[in-house]
């Protein structure tokens, strides 16, 4: 009754890990994107290194 955690059970299991991080990142870009243009500016400004130094020079 034992499960057996070899090296395929863990590599099957990082791969699923990996995916599921990728789809996190892939969607909270896509969610940037579209919040960008909602709010009525370009949408791919937040992708500009610019805004993230406005953003952490907010922050601090």
């Amino acid at each position: 009754m034992k499960k057996d955690f070899g090296r395929e059970y863990r590599k099957d299991i990082f791969r699923k890990i990996g995916w599921v991080l990728l789809l996190i990142l892939v969607f909270f870009i896509l969610g940037m994107l579209i919040g960008s243009a909602l709010g009525g500016s370009n949408p791919l400004a937040v992708l500009w290194p610019g805004t993230w130094v406005h953003m952490l020079d907010f922050l601090r």
